[in-house]
């Protein structure tokens, strides 16, 4: 082990996913710290939200199997930095690799009585 390290944890609403095909597999997971907002544009629903990467083949099958959109999940990764440039106008580059998640809970449906419909929002965020 490095004699430094930076770890995190995390807990939020899953946003979306994206499964990377590259050098190595990749699942990006976007996670936010509100539940979804009433905007039909992927994009909107989740306007803040933070890009988490699984790299390890085994917790992306498992997330796949067991984590979908509007589920709540606690996580906890490392992340490492490279490419910054204090005094440029490069980008950062910054990694956040989860390495070990759990599923908080279950995005609530919506409940609909005459005709109305109501949304409940996810009280597992509040904790």
């Amino acid at each position: 082990m490095k004699p430094y390290f930076m770890n995190f944890h995390v807990k939020g609403e899953v946003a979306g996913t994206l499964l990377l095909k590259s050098d190595g597999p990749k699942l990006l997971v976007d996670l936010s710290p509100e539940t979804a907002g009433s905007s039909s544009a992927p994009g909107f629903r989740y306007p803040k939200r933070v890009c988490f990467t699984i790299r390890c083949g085994k917790l992306i099958k498992r997330f796949q199997r067991d984590i979908s959109a509007g589920d709540v999940i606690e996580a906890h990764g490392a992340f490492e930095q490279s490419g910054y440039v204090p005094q440029g106008n490069t980008h950062v580059d910054t990694t956040f690799e989860l390495r070990s998640f759990q599923r908080v809970a279950a995005k609530l449906p919506d409940l609909a009585y005459a005709g109305r419909s109501y949304q409940v929002g996810a009280p597992a965020l509040l904790n």
